[in-house]
């Protein structure tokens, strides 16, 4: 019997649809994250797309099946990501790193996606599918992977349980990241070394996020307590 169609597989449609739609996505991202969820409609989707009003309908039932598929597609790509770097032949530390990387980077690379993702789409009770906890669950699994994987090669204390201890690792990461969506948190171009060559504000920032990054693993792997202790 064959194996049922995946419904977030669209290499069967054409081109032009696949485009049009992608379009409508890009759109109703950009819209959301300026006006809200509650606060767009599909007239705003459309327009910042610059198609119809009811072509918007040819290709999705309503507002809440567009943030649903912003959500399936785009945190579909993200875990495609992290599950490559965790399948490489790296030590904890250099994966949690690139984890790190990611996560806190998104918002440098596509704010307005993580906006979206942290406002609109994590707090909110309409994603409470099963198939949809299971897609976040998948996050955890990965770093618990990575932290098991390292106990094994004897990088990482054999006391910790992973499926605790990775809560703690991207926890820190989101409320980082919430606070910079925000603004709590403002990234400081100030704090990196001024020494290093500069090609603008956006460098600056990314360099910020990865700089964020590697403290939030360093004390992840060794706390904040001098070496030797505090007595």
């Amino acid at each position: 019997m064959p194996a049922p169609a995946d419904p977030l597989d669209r290499s069967s449609e054409s081109p032009s649809r696949r485009d049009k739609r992608a379009l409508i996505l890009e759109a109703a991202i950009h819209v959301f994250a300026r006006n809200g969820y509650h606060g767009s409609r599909i007239a705003d989707i459309a327009s910042e797309a610059g198609i119809a009003y009811g072509l918007v309908y040819h290709y999705f039932k309503n507002k809440e099946e567009i943030l649903s598929s912003i959500f399936e597609e785009r945190w579909g790509a993200f875990l495609d990501t992290l599950e490559h770097i965790a399948s490489q032949p790296a030590s904890a530390r250099a994966k949690l790193d690139q984890v790190a990387t990611v996560i806190l980077g998104g918002h440098h690379v596509r704010p307005e996606w993580v906006k979206v993702l942290v406002l609109e789409i994590q707090r909110s009770s309409r994603f409470a599918r099963p198939d949809q906890i299971r897609a976040v669950g998948r996050l955890f699994q990965i770093v618990a992977r990575i932290l098991r994987e390292g106990q094994e090669k004897g990088e990482l204390r054999m006391d910790i349980d992973p499926d605790v201890a990775c809560y703690s690792f991207i926890g820190a990461l989101e409320i980082i990241i919430t606070g910079v969506v925000l603004n709590v948190i403002q990234p400081d171009s100030a704090s990196l070394d001024p020494t290093e060559p500069s090609s603008g504000e956006e460098r600056r920032d990314g360099a910020y996020y990865e700089k964020v990054g590697r403290t939030v693993v360093d004390i992840f792997l060794n706390g904040v307590a001098r070496s030797g202790g505090t007595g």
